[in-house]
């Protein structure tokens, strides 16, 4: 039965400025956890002007746009995943429908895309135009115009990406600089606690810019880009994938607000953890919410900010995470 004075709240990275209202409206009309990481993140993967997540993403080093994504219900700890999608543009449904419906978690590639085809999902061309033409000019080493994937982002800080995506093109390597470059965009995440005290998390990305085909990421992964328990609560990663695979790091996240960890503490904990890796290049970000609602972020390469919105908030409250450097 549901609480009335339990708060509802939706949590997400930065790129869900375009669909954080949606998520908590889902909350204020008692709707569930599921259904609100869900719209949040459906949101950004409609967007074409978000270049790291969905219809748009920049493609792979081929020129193909490979998306990933996950749900987790915290409620029972099912979650649902998918990689390597190339012909639809909303994985985190199409994660959704593989949970529910199926009695595994993870499906990829084109045995991803026909579960979305039997779903009823309709394909497209997840390559626009725009998207097209920038990666060929790449691959060219020809200097390009990125738009500011957020609201508010410096100009320079766009220009500076792309020449970086021209460097790693020429040279066909160096694919962790791209990590460590000042980006606000890439993976978008979401979390929310519902009236009922039930939790849910959700990831999706289209990966590194100009990735090696085939590569996949921590945000597909459950326990590594996004985990969500009732008991404790929900976390979730974006950055340098290969480092939240090898630490484990949103179940890690979890599991320090089960040692009685405040979200502050767990996040920057999670941040303290890239110490064990020799090799930790490039920047991570990990937000993170405890069973009632009270969230943190945390990154080791800038005070990255995010979202917090509760049911009856006119606006999201946009909040200032830690820098903590391992």
């Amino acid at each position: 039965m549901a609480d009335a004075t339990r708060r509802a709240r939706i949590v997400a990275t930065l790129n869900g400025w375009v669909s954080v209202a949606e998520g908590a409206a889902i909350l204020a009309k008692g709707g569930p956890a599921l259904d609100a990481v869900e719209a949040v993140v459906r949101g950004i993967e409609d967007n074409p002007d978000d270049w790291s997540v969905g219809y748009g993403g920049f493609p792979n080093f081929m020129g193909e746009v490979e998306l990933d994504a996950s749900i987790m219900d915290g409620r029972t700890l099912a979650a649902g995943a998918v990689a390597g999608m190339r012909r639809h543009k909303n994985p985190v449904s199409v994660a959704r429908r593989v949970m529910e419906k199926t009695p595994h978690v993870f499906l990829i590639g084109e045995g991803a895309d026909r579960f979305a085809d039997s779903e009823g999902f309709a394909p497209c061309d997840l390559l626009t135009d725009r998207m097209r033409e920038i990666h060929a000019k790449v691959m060219r080493g020809e200097k390009i115009e990125l738009w500011p994937v957020l609201p508010g982002e410096p100009p320079e800080r766009s220009r500076k990406y792309g020449d970086l995506l021209v460097e790693v093109a020429k040279e066909r390597r160096g694919w962790t600089k791209i990590f460590s470059a000042e980006m606000r965009g890439g993976t978008c995440n979401a979390l929310a606690v519902d009236r009922r005290g039930d939790v849910a998390s959700a990831a999706s990305t289209s990966g590194l810019a100009l990735k090696m085909p085939g590569r996949v990421g921590d945000t597909p992964i459950p326990g590594a880009g996004n985990y969500a328990d009732n008991r404790h609560g929900a976390a979730a990663c974006t950055g340098n994938g290969e480092l939240c695979l090898r630490l484990c790091s949103a179940r890690m996240a979890v599991a320090y607000l089960a040692q009685g960890m405040s979200p502050k503490d767990a996040a920057e904990r999670s941040m303290r953890d890239l110490a064990s890796l020799p090799d930790r290049e490039g920047g991570f970000f990990i937000i993170v919410m405890g069973r009632d609602g009270e969230a943190w972020g945390a990154s080791n390469v800038r005070e990255m900010d995010f979202f917090v919105m509760d049911e009856g908030d006119a606006a999201p409250r946009r909040v200032k995470g830690s820098l903590v450097k391992p």
